[in-house]
């Protein structure tokens, strides 16, 4: 869950699209996707993880789907990144995106907890 987090903070941190604006709203709607998936592959990892065979089976199954839609989002914000110095964009992005400061924030004490 914690790669989940650090990959996230990362895309976010070198993302966006034709200009910084449209970008930025780009990737806040990325943002809140993600911390709206997050419960989500919570409990399904969790029903992948125990109880009967098909149950884990068919968690697995939304598992990889939700996987799959999480790499494509990071693929996309990454491929935006490049148009901007990542300090400027960072900086843009959590002043503009209520989202990105609550996965920063999310992220921050994931990694308090781990020191």
């Amino acid at each position: 869950m914690k790669n989940i987090f650090y990959l996230t903070i990362a895309c976010l941190a070198l993302s966006s699209c034709s200009n910084m604006q449209t970008d930025a709203e780009k990737a806040c709607d990325f943002t809140t996707e993600i911390i709206e998936m997050m419960p989500q592959i919570m409990q399904l990892s969790m029903k992948a993880g125990f109880g009967e065979e098909d149950s884990k089976k068919e968690a697995q199954k939304e598992l990889d789907e939700l996987q799959v839609r999480f790499e494509k989002m990071g693929e996309e914000l990454a491929s935006i990144s490049g148009k901007y110095d990542e300090e400027e964009w960072k900086a843009y992005l959590l002043e503009n995106c209520e989202g990105a400061k609550e996965l920063l924030e999310m992220g921050e004490a994931l990694q308090n907890i781990g020191e």
